[in-house]
């Protein structure tokens, strides 16, 4: 059957078959992953010793924590879009340029999870640590410190690797899972993909080659005044160089008050005296300049949209009516942060209804299992395939078999389970922390990302509800295992950078950018793939000389992560197991309910993946009510006026053009702040 989006976007099916057997240059993509992630752990760690959170804005990265927006991947089809010409460049090597930009900037995320530094320097803190094969010795641990030390590759050697491993496992695990539903996702239901729907704009501006996507939609046939990308382009510095300014010197005017916004560009309405909405409003938190995140949302289906903004009001709602009849006490004298965060008297956390253990613990649940259940018949048929009792047609168009597919998966379970084993983790906590953390939670965040460009998970409350299966009272002394496996727990499910969830992501994008170039998915899986274990080794590698070189205090390190006693005291002070199993249930029930309806009536207007962005805490944070209203709004106007033509030839290409300004930007504020590092001003 021939793909709509392939057919809109002008490309020959006919030629699929020999576009699918380009070669890679292998060799100089794994070069190119080398300098690109040295350059990225090593610009990320100088950056963080700025003032402002500045790498949390500028960084090499994803910059917006909300959308997950990658830095490398847009910039490597900008820097080549110059020399495109030169060099002919195909579509293929675009994609494979796509696909290792995504491996590196997820490898770095949404600030980097220090696992090399955390470790060494919490056994100075917890003897718990001590004497461990994988961990450094004390000595070499107080050296790192100090800094201005020979790194002993020799010491550091195990510390590298487990944590490369750790990395590796968990990646290919996740990634075979979006292998096996490939196909439904991307060729049948056509998943959007918001952020590689905009990459494709821009991809489509450099690629002008014979056979090019590029070529064949007419990629330059207006001028550049007229063009959409270009006036895209122009808006993302028009956001970005005021606020940039802003960030860089104290005297130039903060033109859009970005100051006041936290680094995911909430401005949480902490001074409720002041805000008329917030001493009136319980469920009132504050409102988010993140233009990103607007911006990605215009490509975000209407239906998504509309449910966040709606069940955002129906919290509002229920919230007041709950503080009206004598809950929330106090919280009109909260600010926006405390009314989130307060564990004894937060909106998502305590109260009558507790949204986020209904969207996070059942509703993520839930939502995986519905993956499952909906796509059981096809799910079947390529079990069939692997043990060769089916041949679907479409399998040759797969990264590998399903047979291949299939023992990637299990061996990649061994892997995962055999690695945090190692680490210390038992078999059952292992198995809960793979199940749960990993497998429902990210399957359930790449739905989420998928349909609604929105990847913030969020650890502060929920992640560690799998473990109360393996403890379910606090231990009478901390062990190694359990402080292990409530460290992965609590990081794991946390923004997708952060070890557990980065081959749902990655993977995911780099098949989207194939199938709507019509290039191989092979090329584009493994290209990523190479990327990212490139990319993990190097990082980490760096990381380690750049602490000895310059001292973990200098480099930003976190020497106080790796407390046992907090794993402990954390965890059970949360609520008890029969409410997480409560109020877990309630949004399992919901969110299969509003799938099972939505999947079956095409005109019923709610769908679970708005309603678990909005009651998120994630949600909740980067008060993703905002963007997501306007760009609902916006939309809708431009459809009812225009109609899908003037939406597809002129919003769609604009945010790519956005999309580009800001990767540009970012760059320009990278380099900027290096400079401002080593020369201050």
């Amino acid at each position: 059957m021939d793909n709509p989006i392939k057919k809109e976007r002008g490309i020959d099916m006919t030629s699929e078959t020999e576009t699918r057997k380009e070669k890679v240059p292998w060799i100089p993509l794994a070069v190119l992953a080398v300098v690109l992630s040295f350059f990225t752990i090593t610009s990320f760690t100088i950056l963080m010793m700025l003032a402002g959170s500045w790498a949390c804005a500028y960084s090499m990265g994803l910059v917006t924590r909300a959308t997950c927006f990658a830095v490398w991947p847009y910039l490597m089809l900008i820097l080549i879009y110059p020399i495109r010409k030169r060099f002919n460049v195909s579509d293929s090597l675009l994609v494979s340029l796509w696909a290792v930009g995504n491996a590196v900037s997820y490898v770095l995320g949404f600030g980097f999870v220090d696992w090399i530094s955390w470790f060494p320097c919490g056994q100075l803190y917890d003897k718990l640590l001590s004497d461990l094969w994988w961990n450094v010795p004390v000595p070499a641990a107080k050296a790192m410190i100090a800094g201005h030390v020979a790194t002993d590759w020799v010491l550091w050697g195990p510390s590298i690797f487990m944590w490369s491993l750790y990395y590796i496992t968990f990646f290919f695990f996740t990634s075979s899972v979006v292998l096996i539903f490939r196909h439904v996702w991307l060729d049948v239901e056509q998943i959007p993909f918001p952020l590689a729907l905009s990459g494709s704009e821009i991809l489509k501006k450099v690629s002008l080659g014979p056979g090019g996507i590029g070529s064949k939609v007419g990629a330059n046939s207006k001028p550049f005044y007229v063009n959409s990308f270009w006036i895209g382009f122009i808006l993302a510095f028009v956001y970005e160089i005021p606020v940039f300014m802003a960030r860089t010197f104290p005297w130039f005017p903060d033109i859009y008050g970005f100051r006041a916004a936290c680094p995911s560009w909430s401005v949480h309405a902490d001074a409720p005296e002041s805000d008329i909405i917030a001493s009136t409003l319980v469920g009132y938190t504050g409102y988010s300049k993140d233009v990103v995140t607007f911006a990605m949302a215009l490509l975000v289906p209407l239906s998504i949209s509309f449910n966040v903004w709606f069940w955002t009001i129906v919290m509002w709602i229920l919230d007041q009516v709950a503080y009206a009849t004598g809950s929330f006490t106090g919280m009109l004298t909260m600010g926006g942060s405390a009314r989130m965060c307060c564990f004894d008297n937060s909106l998502g956390f305590t109260g009558p209804f507790r949204w986020n253990l209904m969207s996070m613990v059942g509703g993520f649940v839930a939502l995986s299992v519905m993956q499952i259940y909906l796509h059981g018949g096809y799910l079947t048929t390529t079990i069939k395939a692997a043990i060769g009792k089916a041949k679907p047609e479409w399998e040759k168009n797969e990264v590998m078999s399903y047979r291949s597919t299939y023992i990637m998966l299990v061996l990649s379970i061994i892997a995962v389970i055999a690695t945090l084993n190692l680490f210390g983790v038992d078999f059952m906590a292992s198995f809960l922390l793979l199940a749960f953390t990993c497998f429902t939670t990210w399957l359930a965040m790449l739905m989420l990302f998928a349909y609604g460009a929105f990847g913030a998970s969020d650890c502060r409350i929920w992640t560690a509800w799998p473990l109360r299966a393996r403890w379910p009272e606090p231990p009478s002394e901390e062990s190694l295992g359990f402080v292990m496996a409530g460290k992965f727990a609590f990081v794991g499910g946390n923004v997708v950078s952060y070890g557990f969830g980065n081959g749902m992501f990655i993977t995911a994008l780099n098949l989207k950018m194939s199938a709507l170039t019509g290039t191989s998915n092979r090329n584009a899986f493994w290209s990523g793939a190479m990327a990212f274990v490139i990319s993990v080794v190097v990082i980490n590698v760096t990381r380690v000389w750049l602490l000895n070189t310059y001292g973990g205090a200098i480099a930003g390190a976190n020497l106080t992560q790796a407390s046992g006693l907090n794993c402990i005291n954390y965890v059970y002070s949360l609520p008890s197991n029969s409410i997480y199993a409560t109020y877990g249930a309630f949004g399992f029930i919901i969110v299969t309910i509003l799938s099972v309806l939505h999947a079956r009536f095409l005109w019923f207007p709610f769908e679970p993946v708005g309603f678990i962005i909005a009651t998120s805490f994630g949600g909740f944070w980067n008060t993703i009510w905002t963007p997501f209203l306007v760009a609902w709004i916006f939309k809708t106007i431009v459809l009812r006026v225009g109609g899908s033509k003037l939406y597809s030839e002129w919003i769609v290409p604009s945010v790519g053009g956005f999309a580009a300004g800001v990767a540009l930007g970012t760059l320009i504020g990278v380099l900027t702040g290096i400079f401002r590092f080593y020369v201050p001003f």
